[in-house]
Order: structure tokens, then C-alpha cells, then sequence
């Protein structure tokens, strides 16, 4: 999708150079029979006038005139001038419908690449735009294509006072794909390891603790973009800074590095005591 807007925008860009050129061309044209008719008047007769007008062959005076002839070309040349005058009118509302055009798919392309990002995550060419890290290392932009993170949904568990949000965290690395459910306090343990082993992930802002009015709707969706975002950064950090993950980019070689992604369903094989498992340390 990209490389066809790009194309698109090539496409657009020569014809509005072309056009511009013309443009320049009609101008000069424009000039040369403002003077010509001027001239004309001026003189009331007729004189040598050089070749003005090629597009439907020469016009060329090579001797004088009676002076009704004279008044006879100028009115030709004037016509010739409204012409012009029309065309460059058009010429420039013609640039001005093209220049909305590029305008408008410029903002549908923005956001087309947002949603983009918000379904699969960031992947080169990217990180630039959607990473809070500026100093993206070029190992880091040609290898953040290998994991991929999402938080697609978030649902309650439990009942009144003892309810809890439990996320849904789909990962992808290459072939492999699979789901791990999480509550926010393991998020905030995860942080506060991450940031103990590399100092370098304290950079990333992680959603702040909140005690009343954490289960309502608008708040806990805005809380799983941020988480959302917040492991797509800490992955780009990870993937830069653990050459053994680049070097064997699976999921056993994530789970050793970060447990937090270990998949409880697929180890037990069982969803019920996956669950128990899952939220017995929460």
C-alpha cells in the first residue's frame, strides 16, 4: 500500500511539474502578446512581428499593412490573449483541485497507516513515527519485524468487590503465535524487573496504579492501549539489546528471557488449571 501511494504521489508530482512548466511557458506567451497588441495600437499600422503563436502554425508579418488590417491583427491577437488568460485560469484551478486531491490522500494514508499499526504493530519504517525512542539503532529497525505484540481485549473477572481485568496478549513471532492472559499488577511486576535488568527501558512511560475508578470502560481501554504500546517498546529494547533473541528469534528463546510470555494453556494442556495457575501469584 505504501508503494503504490508513493507511486501515486511520483505520478502526481511530474504532472504537476509539467503543468507548472507550461505554466511558465503560457506566461511568457502571455507577455509577448500583451506587447504585440500594445505595439500595435500604439503604431496604428502594421509591422514586422516575430513568430508569437506555434500551436496552430506561424504567424508572421513580413511587411506593413493598411492600417484596417492592423486593426485586424491586433483583434486576433487580443482573442489569442483571452485565450491564454482562460487557460491559465483553468491551468490554476486545475493545481488547486490536484493540490486538495494529494492533500486528502496524504490524511487518508496517515491514517490507514495508524490503523495499520494499531492491528499488527510497528515494523520497519515504522519505529520512527510510533517508538518514543529516538535513537533507534539500525539492528533495531531491521529486526522489529520478528516479534509482535497486541492486546486485543481485555474482559472481568470475578465478582463485586473482588472483580479484576484480566488482558488478552496475543504475541507473533514468525510462525509462531499464541495468547497469554495477564492481569495489571503482573504488567507492573514485569516493569519493575525490566527496569532493574536494563535501565534502559525506564525511558518507557508504563500506565500508572490507579485505585478508584479503574473498572470503568473508558478508563481500562485507554489503560490497554498504554499496555499495548508500553510492550511494543519494551520488545524493540529487547530485541536490540539480547543478540541470543536476534540470533534465534522463537518463542522458547522469548519465554527464557521474559516469562511473563510463558503460555500457561499450552504447558498444562488444560484451560482450567491453566487459569488457576495463571492468577495464583496476582
Amino acid at each position: 500500500m505504501k508503494r503504490k501511494v508513493a507511486e501515486q504521489e511520483e505520478r502526481q508530482g511530474m504532472k504537476v511539474q509539467a503543468l507548472a512548466r507550461e505554466n511558465e511557458v503560457l506566461k511568457v506567451q502571455l507577455k509577448k502578446y500583451v506587447g504585440a497588441v500594445q505595439m500595435l495600437k500604439r503604431e496604428g499600422q502594421t509591422a514586422e512581428v516575430p513568430n508569437l503563436w506555434s500551436v496552430d502554425g506561424e504567424v508572421t508579418v513580413a511587411e506593413q499593412k493598411p492600417g484596417e488590417i492592423a486593426e485586424e491583427l491586433a483583434s486576433s491577437y487580443e482573442r489569442k490573449l483571452i485565450e491564454v488568460a482562460e487557460m491559465h485560469g483553468e491551468l490554476i484551478e486545475f493545481n488547486e483541485r490536484l493540490h486538495r486531491a494529494l492533500v486528502a490522500k496524504e490524511a487518508l494514508v496517515s491514517q490507514m497507516r495508524q490503523e495499520l499499526i494499531d492491528l499488527r504493530g510497528p515494523v520497519p519504517g515504522d519505529l520512527s513515527q510510533t517508538s518514543e525512542d529516538q535513537s533507534l539503532s539500525d539492528f533495531e529497525i531491521s529486526n522489529r519485524a520478528l516479534i509482535n505484540v497486541w492486546i486485543p481485549s481485555v474482559f472481568l473477572r470475578g465478582k463485586a468487590a473482588n472483580a479484576f481485568h484480566v488482558y488478552q496478549v496475543y504475541i507473533r513471532i514468525k510462525d509462531d503465535e499464541w495468547n497469554i492472559y495477564r492481569r495489571y499488577t503482573e504488567f507492573r511486576s514485569l516493569h519493575h524487573k525490566l527496569q532493574n535488568k536494563y535501565p534502559q527501558v525506564r525511558a518507557y512511560n508504563f500506565p500508572p496504579k490507579k485505585a478508584i475508578g479503574n473498572k470503568d470502560a473508558k478508563f481500562v481501554e485507554e489503560r490497554r492501549k498504554q499496555l499495548q504500546n508500553y510492550l511494543r517498546s519494551v520488545m524493540n529494547k529487547v530485541i536490540q539489546m539480547v543478540p541470543e533473541f536476534a540470533a534465534s528469534p522463537k518463542k522458547e528463546t522469548l519465554i527464557q528471557l521474559m516469562p511473563f510470555f510463558v503460555d500457561w494453556i499450552s504447558l498444562f494442556g488444560n484451560g482450567r488449571d491453566s487459569s488457576r495457575e495463571e492468577f495464583s501469584s496476582s
